[in-house]
């Protein structure tokens, strides 16, 4: 299965869920959190994960069963009932620019959902292609434990770092430079590193 890693920005994206099970319940936190702008989830139930969410002005659930027959015209849809046979037809009526995923079939999906490891803006994703969720898990477990204490803490700190760099209109080699110091670890191990920062850009501000 050849698939391009990328991260999407869905703002203003509309998306259609046939099934409100757990699969469902699982992947529409995240594409809240894109940025999605409707939400409409077609299903005789509701899982209760979701009862929540229909809160958000942004989410509809319509109770009803979706036949075979039947189209969408969301930017996205998202088949994640039991039904696989309901899910092959659906595919088939798709629009020609529709993005379509289909959890009973990961080869029928133009994307996908992999595991992800969050901690602040510090956000890294895993995938076996389909192969083994358990073994994904397994790994994923062991990146956590793995992760430094304070990568939160250092990319606050670099953020700031990069939007002080941006805006002193240095030259880009010179910006280049000191973002790559910056976030060097032993200049991040520094115990005053916001201090040494900013000498560091007045020297740079000073001889530019």
């Amino acid at each position: 299965m050849n698939q391009l890693p990328v991260m999407i920005n869905l703002t203003g994206k509309s998306v259609t869920v046939v099934g409100a099970g757990k699969v469902a319940a699982r992947h529409l936190p995240k594409l809240l959190a894109a940025g999605v702008t409707e939400v409409v989830i077609y299903s005789p139930r509701l899982d209760p994960d979701l009862t929540g969410y229909l809160e958000h002005s942004e989410v509809t659930w319509i109770e009803r069963t979706v036949s075979a027959e039947e189209s969408f015209s969301t930017d996205l849809l998202l088949l994640t009932s039991d039904d696989h046979s309901l899910h092959q037809a659906l595919y088939r009526n798709r629009r020609q620019s529709q993005w379509v995923y289909v959890a009973t079939d990961p080869a029928l999906s133009d994307f996908t959902f992999p595991l992800t490891v969050k901690k602040g803006k510090l956000l890294i994703t895993l995938s076996t292609s389909g192969i083994s969720p358990t073994y994904a898990k397994q790994i994923k477990q062991k990146l956590v434990a793995a992760l430094p204490e304070d990568s939160e803490q250092d990319l606050a700190f670099l953020e700031a770092v990069r939007e002080r760099v941006l805006s002193s209109r240095l030259p880009a080699s010179v910006r280049k430079r000191l973002l790559q110091q910056a976030a060097s670890e032993e200049f991040l191990r520094q115990p005053e590193r916001e201090r040494s920062f900013t000498l560091l850009l007045e020297e740079a501000i000073r001889n530019n």
